[in-house]
């Protein structure tokens, strides 16, 4: 076999991409964080913030010059000023407010997980359609130079046909009823908020599942407090999966071809270091990759709906509506064995 090289990414400097006016809707710790990384590393432009609180607005507003502030969300999406609504309210409102910006005609970049259900996921997807406007889940590690190798890596049948993937993504959050992780309310437990990426994982390298399997345990408060899964595809390959509030864990993911294996490291949503083995070891190599931290990689979804936007596109390719409705239909499916009829 030829010699293993795993290519360079292609990922297009965040700086170059043409300039949207955004919307921010929600003015939060991860509102604070993507605003933060526009304003380093892209020329984007933040012209608007909205808060159920004005003061809340008027205080994230204020660094950012020429930025409006409001006390309803209503009136963000109305303003002329706004190209691009960023949602990162609570997981249990992003339906809502994704089809309030898409009916006042904005395009959307919308916080992970893309809704609660796949219901709404449809509804989302559909109304974006309808409307000829772009809309996009910020599942920040898809959009990042190291994802662009491993998908060079996939796309060239580098390791082969995908028979199994393994990865795990746990991180200790102490009991606290009042904490949003484990208020059901607004969309608390591991599953939507740290298992999204797994299965988003799972996702692109074997697809949509046809046989789910999944156990879990629950909280005091009634959300899954960690979930062990297996999906496995028409083929039969097979992701093992893990997520879980109670513990740190690796946060490594392995992928398993015909040709051979490639391994992600911990972090593997932002992985420092990619290797991908022969599959009888004789061959190896590897690329490292710039440690980001959120501040520095949530610049590349943003550049990514600018880059779409202005050139025609509704949705993006490196992650289609249909995909992030696959997933939300996934985890319905990952919830209804874990937890209780209601």
């Amino acid at each position: 076999m030829s010699q293993i090289v795993i290519p360079a990414p292609r990922t297009a400097d965040p700086l170059e991409g043409p300039v949207l006016r955004w919307g921010i809707l929600g003015p939060g710790k991860i509102a604070t964080t993507f605003v933060n990384s526009l304003t380093r590393f892209t020329r984007q432009q933040v012209t608007a913030v909205a808060s159920r609180s004005l003061d809340k607005a008027r205080d994230f507003a204020k660094p950012l010059a020429g930025c409006a502030a409001f006390g309803s969300y209503e009136e963000l999406v109305q303003h002329p000023a706004v190209d691009i609504v960023y949602v990162s309210t609570p997981h249990t409102s992003h339906h809502e407010h994704v089809m309030l910006s898409l009916t006042a005609g904005k395009h959307v970049l919308v916080e992970k997980p893309f809704s609660v259900n796949a219901g709404q996921a449809r509804e989302m997807a559909r109304l974006a359609t309808e409307r000829n406007l772009f809309l996009m889940e910020a599942m920040w590690p898809r959009f990042l130079p190291a994802f662009d190798s491993v998908r060079q890596i996939f796309e060239e049948g580098i390791i082969g046909e995908i028979t199994t993937v393994v990865a795990d993504l746990g991180e200790y959050f102490p009991y606290d009823p009042a904490h949003r992780l484990y208020a059901p309310e607004l969309g608390g437990g591991a599953l939507l908020d740290l298992g999204v990426y797994l299965v988003g994982l799972s996702s692109f390298f074997v697809g949509a599942p046809t046989r789910i399997a999944a156990r879990g345990q629950l909280t005091a408060t009634g959300v899954d407090a960690q979930i062990s899964i297996i999906l496995e595809n028409g083929r039969g390959a097979q992701s093992t999966l893990f997520t879980t509030l109670s513990a740190r864990t690796p946060t490594a993911a392995y992928v398993a071809g015909t040709k051979g294996t490639l391994r992600l490291d911990t972090p593997f949503y932002e992985p420092p270091r990619i290797t991908v083995t022969s599959l009888d070891r004789s061959q190896q190599d590897s690329r490292e990759f710039e440690a980001r931290t959120p501040v520095e990689g949530l610049c590349f979804e943003a550049a990514e709906a600018a880059y779409r936007i202005g050139n025609g596109f509704t949705e993006s390719p490196q992650l289609p509506l249909h995909e992030s409705v696959e997933v939300m239909e996934v985890l319905d499916a990952i919830r209804s064995q874990v937890m209780p009829p209601s």
